[in-house]
């Protein structure tokens, strides 16, 4: 028999006595007790002091869970900058009851999402779950397993260090995250607001497990932590798991928190930052001090104020005289300060000392805001609240914010919603001129990258490095044995059946005499919202050809004024009806999106149609737009994700230039805008915009009968003998090819690769190559992409990986991009190769198989539990002669797949020798000639 320690003895006999006494009380814990409620949000306590927060909503599909301690890199200790950060990654790896692999693959398994954070004051560790008990009961005990048996191990660390590296690389490649740490330095040196929550990299390295450990027992303890749940759950059920998994965790004693200086920003010696990094000009008003309850009211309106269009005050100084190309406006008010950014992107053909005094005077020496554009920003802030306790991720989110920033006290949201209702103008104006002043600004200047920051630097690739883990590639171990995993299958593929006739049954869908059609979907939303999608398709490829730019104008102009009503009673409408509308060109179609309050969306729905059948396409919005435009395309294009997006474009390019196939080229759209006028515009709507080939659908409360008769009347007899034909996009085979192409320095290169796939959607290997997509790279962590770049060789912070697929043709193409750090190209193209020789190599495992399968069927269940979800499936369906019903013989497939359906797609399809790679940083070749690959005949 082992030995048992002095202190894990002493906590046996502790324990024992304590089951002792609480078997002769007859109870095994108190109960969480009710401490307040407001709004049906109730918040308990346990024993211990950890607060619970619960708003269930049985409208929801999903739940929200959020473990926030209020701790955050203001009580890092000095000189170890990133500690609390560093112990966010490292709380992923493992528990004493639930080691590191198996803790990742459970949080994949039982979440539809998990992420965590660290910010100045708290860490937040975040989960979106399936209402299903089992799945609620795993995610509440890994968290308790993560408040109080957290085992963190040194081999981990190295590893991390590197990963939160990569994510700094990420976050100081962002030109106002760098010039937002300026500003906070020079106004706390390199303490409270001037370290940043991510760490500075020589301060991690210096971090001991020792100190780590420390933290970790000092500050993550249920007196230090509120757990916020929202969305569809039992609360009773969910309390008595609650109790049973986190009472016996022992309250600890907090040290104080960190005591942040008052913030006078009169006391900030430098006044004017400049930032060179990117390809925008921007000016930034920067206007802090520190915290006032007093003001924060008509602070949080300001950018509302400021920027809407068309009755923003700064909207009209700088963007409709043309002093800029688009202003900006955001707040940060917290704790310890205010501050609320007022900004200004221009081009060169801009005047910058224009823009600069443009800002001043229309923030400093504004005029009054009157009473009519007080109350429509209080509307639309209404709106936004009205959303948000319909949307259970949106009101976690608010709550976790609110508990942190006011000790636990989320109610303070509702005492700020009633003073945003309760402010007049007067007092709006007055607090506005006591804070946007001079003495309370610092200017920040964004400039470009500068052009000796573009030459190509001498190659410092090492093919050969070294793992960060000591360890071996070893199986992965699976979380649950097969069968597990299949009658998981079994029940999501049979909860997806009864779904799909429940919603299909509700749906009518038909056609007009002109030949559109149409899907009424007559249910109750979880925002009590009802949604309409107008699709309108015209022309075609020959037809259309050099209309690329003239199709997108006539989309943004469509709804922005029409005979009768001009862009401000458009905008007052959206914000009456609680809803918006909106039209975007895509390809030869324009799509049209509204929505509205349920109770208010007819009189907006017949609004908007008022809109879309007259509209002005007025000279001064087409100027403008038109302006704005092409000063946005007077910029270079030499940042590393564009330049591999541009060279990964221009190789597989098949279509000439004009077609509205072909790729976005700067010169080639700058020169269409400058030729395109606003009668071109009112020719195209003229000649193409009609409803013979629409498709509509409309989802929500609404009066089928009432909404047919409006169809018909409205939509049924517009017409027009334009031919249409859809576009195609055929499969391509390429050769392989992999190009390192030069872009400006930053710390991060990007790399994009991509193998097409003659697989459409309708392809009976689809489900297949969907599994392999899945095991390939769906998870940041376990999947075997995030084991090679992240978790074995921390080279990149983040990935993606996607299949896209055909809804017509077979064609489609699977895709990986990666932010990696410049210099490191050749060993994230080596990991990838790794990974896809690996596959072709060994195949699949079984359990891979089934846990994907399982997964992917979960997310399809939970997309059909959401009518949002299945009304923009709506259109697609009408477009190709589908119902829902289609989508339960790809279940069936899906469910019917083995290892070896798998293993014969990965033989099949993933060819190597057709894999395209394009890396771009500081170290690749300058001028790299870049033409279309020629196809290979198959």
């Amino acid at each position: 028999m082992k030995s048992i320690g002095k202190k894990k003895l002493l906590r046996f006999k502790t324990l024992t006595l304590s089951l002792c006494v609480l078997a002769f009380n007859g109870v095994i814990f108190a109960q969480p007790v009710l401490v307040k409620s407001k709004q049906e949000i109730q918040e308990y306590q346990l024993d211990n002091g950890l607060k619970v927060i619960l708003a269930p909503n049985q409208k929801e599909n999903k739940v929200f869970m959020n473990m926030v301690y209020l701790t955050g890199s203001l009580n890092d200790p000095q000189g170890k900058g990133g500690l609390a950060h560093l112990l966010e990654h490292l709380a992923f790896k493992g528990t004493e009851n639930v080691p590191a692999e198996e803790f990742q693959r459970r949080l994949d398994q039982y979440s539809l999402m998990h992420n965590a954070s660290t910010d100045y004051y708290s860490t937040k560790y975040t989960n979106i779950i399936r209402p299903e008990t089992r799945a609620v009961n795993e995610m509440i005990y890994l968290e308790a397993e993560r408040m109080d048996k957290l085992v963190m191990q040194e081999k981990y660390v190295p590893a991390e260090i590197a990963i939160v590296k990569r994510e700094r690389e990420v976050r100081m490649d962002q030109p106002f995250s760098v010039l937002l740490d300026q500003v906070w330095k020079s106004a706390y040196g390199n303490q409270y607001f001037g370290r940043l929550p991510i760490g500075d990299l020589n301060e991690l390295q210096s971090i001991k497990m020792q100190e780590l450990n420390q933290f970790y027992r000092t500050w993550y303890a249920p007196n230090n932590a509120i757990l916020v749940m929202t969305g569809k759950f039992d609360q009773a059920a969910v309390l008595k798991q609650i109790d049973q998994h986190f009472s016996p965790i022992a309250a600890r004693q907090i040290p104080k928190q960190v005591q942040v200086p008052r913030l006078d920003s009169n006391k900030i010696q430098q006044r004017n930052f400049v930032v060179q990094k990117g390809s925008q000009l921007a000016k930034f008003n920067l206007y802090l001090n520190g915290n006032d309850e007093k003001i924060k009211t008509a602070l949080v309106l300001s950018p509302y104020l400021h920027t809407l269009q068309p009755s923003g005050h700064l909207y009209q100084a700088l963007v409709e005289t043309g002093k800029s190309t688009m202003v900006q406006s955001s707040t940060w008010l917290d704790q310890d300060f205010n501050l609320v950014l007022m900004g200004a992107l221009y081009a060169p053909n801009h005047d910058a000392k224009q823009v600069q005094t443009g800002l001043n005077q229309s923030i400093e020496q504004a005029k009054n805001f009157d009473d009519a554009e007080l109350q429509r920003v209080k509307n639309l802030i209404q709106n936004q609240a009205d959303s948000v306790m319909n949307d259970a991720v949106a009101l976690g989110g608010r709550l976790s914010d609110y508990a942190v920033a006011y000790q636990g006290d989320w109610t303070q949201y509702w005492r700020d919603l009633n003073n945003i209702q309760q402010l007049n103008a007067d007092e709006l104006n007055q607090r506005l001129k006591q804070f946007f002043t001079a003495q309370h600004r610092v200017i920040g200047d964004i400039q470009p990258t500068p052009e000796d920051q573009k030459q190509a630097l001498t190659a410092k690739n090492n093919l050969n490095t070294a793992k960060t883990l000591d360890q071996q590639d070893t199986p992965v171990t699976p979380l649950k044995d097969v069968k597990s995993y299949q009658q998981e299958v079994t029940d999501y593929v049979q909860k997806s059946k009864q779904a799909l006739i429940k919603n299909e049954k509700k749906i009518q869908r038909g056609s007009l005499k002109n030949g559109a059609k149409y899907a009424l979907f007559p249910t109750s939303t979880r925002d009590d919202k009802t949604y309409a999608t107008i699709s309108v398709n015209f022309g075609t490829a020959q037809s259309l050809f050099k209309q690329g730019e003239i199709l997108d104008l006539t989309a943004y102009l469509l709804l922005r004024a029409s005979q009768e009503h001009s862009l401000q009673d458009i905008a007052d409408q959206s914000i009456a009806a609680g809803g918006s509308a909106f039209a975007q060109a895509d390809g030869n179609a324009i799509h049209i999106q509204i929505v509205a309050k349920k109770e208010k969306f007819n009189a907006f729905f017949n609004f908007v149609l008022d809109v879309m059948q007259n509209p002005s396409f007025e000279q001064s919005q087409f100027d403008l737009i038109r302006s704005q435009s092409l000063s946005s395309l007077e910029r270079p294009y030499t940042e590393p994700e564009t330049v591999a997006a541009l060279t990964m474009a221009r190789l597989i390019e098949i279509y000439p230039q004009g077609d509205l196939r072909y790729h976005f080229e700067p010169e080639f759209a700058k020169q269409q805008l400058q030729a395109a006028t606003q009668a071109q515009v009112q020719q195209l709507y003229r000649q193409f915009f009609a409803m013979n080939h629409a498709q509509i659908a409309i989802t929500g409360e609404f009066d089928p009968k009432q909404i047919k008769k409006t169809l018909v009347q409205r939509l049924g007899q517009s017409r027009n003998t334009e031919v249409y034909q859809r576009l195609d996009s055929a499969y391509t085979a390429y050769p392989a090819k992999k190009l390192h192409v030069l872009a400006e320095q930053r710390e991060f290169g990007s790399y994009q690769s991509l193998l097409t796939l003659p697989l459409g959607v309708n392809h009976p290997d689809t489900p297949a190559m969907m599994v392999l997509s899945y095991i390939l790279g769906e998870s940041q962590l376990s999947s075997r992409l995030a084991q090679e770049l992240r978790e074995k060789n921390a080279l990149v912070y983040g990935f993606s990986s996607g299949l896209s697929l055909s809804e017509f043709e077979q064609s489609g193409a699977l895709s990986i991009s990666a932010r990696y750090s410049a210099g490191k190209s050749a060993q994230v193209s080596q990991a990838v190769h790794k990974v896809l020789q690996e596959l072709r190599r060994d195949g699949v495992s079984l359990q891979e198989v089934e846990a994907a399968k399982a997964d992917i069927l979960k997310k399809r269940v939970t997309a059909l539990e959401d009518e949002r979800s299945i009304h923009r499936m709506l259109v697609p369906q009408l477009e190709q002669g589908r119902d829902l019903r289609y989508r339960e013989r790809r279940d069936q497939a899906l469910a019917k797949l083995s290892k070896a359906d798998v293993d014969a797609v990965i033989q099949k399809y993933l060819r190597l020798e057709h894999l395209l790679e394009v890396a771009a940083d500081q170290y690749g070749q300058a001028n790299v000639e870049v033409l279309p690959l020629k196809p290979q005949s198959k």
